[in-house]
């Protein structure tokens, strides 16, 4: 399971359209593009599929190329080996400032399961921290998924310190970073604790 509240400021490079729930409820869906600055210097865009509850009689507020701000509940998907990053808008979306430079941040609850390698390392200052990979899984029909995300713990203590394999539960503060053109998830550790895995509850598409 992973799931992000974000704020976010991008451009609308997919203009909206309208939709139906499985419920019936009409909604508006548009594709809004983030520029995401790797530590080594190079740049790829980030592709967030936003929907916002409305019809089509509110269509033209979301044309092509308007840059808006708005708050949300972000679920990355993983299907047929691509992630896509899909944004449930909470509030009414709100036409940025021209001169406003696009971002997200924000935080990330997590569960899933730690890799084969925990790094123990020590900053500048000499203090102890951890720093690990660990997948969550979804599941769309027969086919299961992983998506991968660094974590750093800078809140090391001997109760939280975990394991290669270990199940874990986690929130804490979201960034992307890019490396080789791939934009990744990291985030830094506020709060983490053992979870028992369980591959039922792999998050499910039908």
């Amino acid at each position: 399971m992973i799931q992000c509240i974000i704020n976010a400021c991008g451009e609308i490079c997919q203009p909206a359209l309208e939709k139906t729930n499985k419920d019936g409820k009409k909604f508006l869906s548009f594709t809004v593009k983030i520029p995401i600055s790797g530590r080594s210097g190079s740049i790829s865009d980030l592709f967030l599929s936003v929907s916002v509850d409305g019809d089509y009689s509110q269509i033209g507020k979301y044309t092509l190329g308007r840059k808006v701000s708005f708050k949300g509940k972000m679920i990355p998907r993983k299907y047929k080996g691509l992630i896509y990053y899909n944004v449930h808008s909470e509030g009414e979306i709100l036409t940025a400032d021209p001169e406003c430079s696009p971002f997200i941040t924000g935080t990330m609850d997590f569960k899933g399961k730690i890799g084969k390698k925990v790094q123990d390392l020590t900053d500048k200052k000499g203090r102890s921290f951890q720093s690990f990979s660990a997948f969550s899984s979804n599941k769309t029909g027969q086919e299961t998924e992983y998506i991968w995300i660094h974590f750093m713990n800078f809140h090391l203590t001997e109760n939280n310190k975990v394991s290669p394999e270990q199940s874990v539960a986690i929130s804490g503060d979201f960034h992307f970073n890019v490396y080789k053109d791939v934009i990744n998830l990291e985030c830094i550790i506020q709060d983490i604790s053992q979870w028992e895995w369980n591959r039922e509850d792999s998050t499910t598409d039908k």
